[in-house]
């Protein structure tokens, strides 16, 4: 009996010594921390007739990876339909302050004669204004480093945002014509109650993408009209572009 008991202990010693083959284990060892941006609010569009005044302006947030790097900079690439990018202009940690969570926000601008003045575009074009957050240590995240869980989240955290040039006519008079929007969301869930309001002729018509990753929808307007496009905001608009 104490042989069967000498032999059992030194096998539980063997087991002991293997390196383990738990899930959470090997994902520990791969784990590392980074950087994001929050998005806190957004606002403005692009109006192609209106190319001096147009404006998109939006406060972010950064949050650094703990015990490690921070911020460097944060450079601003723009696009048009996908096209190369050119940048922008850079942030700089000067540009932060402190913000009512304990860390840095900006609140920055961007104008359309700004982006006209670095690369070309026309009325209709989506304009992308990507974000790269650099930090000291030699790590970089930018939009492709945003899972889907930060999208739509509290961090709100896209690297990314999408404006359409709209050819939106000031004074009121209408272009007549046949109108398509095409309607986006990021999440893939519907425009969470923000809306297009059409209005022709003192009529208001709205349209919404109520479920799903896109729709479209179609307004002819006839001469001689008035008419005016709009945006009504709802929840997680940073996911909404069209």
């Amino acid at each position: 009996m104490k042989n069967i008991f000498t032999y059992g202990f030194v096998f539980l010693q063997v087991l002991a010594c293997k390196k383990s083959d738990n899930s959470i284990d090997k994902v520990l060892e791969n784990y590392g921390q980074g950087a994001v941006l929050r998005t806190i609010d957004q606002s403005g569009e692009f109006n192609y007739y209106a190319i001096s005044s147009s404006s998109f302006t939006a406060t972010i947030e950064a949050h650094y990876k703990e015990d490690g790097g921070l911020m460097q900079n944060v450079e601003i690439f723009v696009s048009a339909d996908g096209g190369t990018e050119a940048k922008l202009r850079t942030l700089m940690p000067s540009d932060f302050q402190v913000g009512p969570t304990g860390l840095p926000r900006a609140r920055f601008t961007v104008t359309l004669a700004e982006v006209q003045n670095t690369i070309r575009f026309s009325g209709g074009r989506n304009v992308a204004s990507r974000w790269q957050h650099n930090l000291t240590d030699g790590l970089s995240f930018t939009a492709k480093d945003a899972a889907s869980s930060l999208t739509g989240s509290y961090f709100a955290s896209p690297y990314q945002y999408n404006l359409i040039v709209g050819c939106f006519v000031t004074d009121g008079s209408a272009i007549p014509g046949k109108y398509t929007m095409n309607m986006v969301d990021s999440y893939g869930d519907g425009w969470n109650g923000a809306k297009l309001v059409v209005i022709v002729d003192g009529v208001t018509s709205e349209y919404t993408l109520a479920d799903g990753a896109s729709g479209s929808f179609t307004h002819t307007i006839t001469s001689g009209s008035t008419m005016s496009f709009s945006f009504a905001s709802g929840d997680y608009d940073e996911e909404v572009t069209y």
